[in-house]
């Protein structure tokens, strides 16, 4: 799977709520509603940012890896 791929499928789930959330989504007082679903969709993204980043610092390395292993 590629890093696109992967990043495509985490943009395409942010807008979904897994069942835990929309559950506690639903017993809340109707004014909290509109700042608890922001707050958990900033939260799912701020999670898919820091998954591509740990799996771009892993290609990094993988890749200064080969060229250390190249050079000697």
């Amino acid at each position: 799977m590629s890093l696109s791929s992967i990043a495509n499928a985490g943009i395409g789930a942010m807008g979904k709520l897994s069942g835990a959330q929309q559950d506690m989504l639903d017993k809340a007082p109707a004014e909290m509603k509109p700042f608890m679903e922001a707050q958990m969709k900033m939260q799912k993204e701020q999670e898919l940012t820091q998954l591509i980043t740990q799996m771009m610092k892993q290609m990094h390395e993988m890749a200064m890896s080969v060229i250390r292993n190249i050079g000697g």
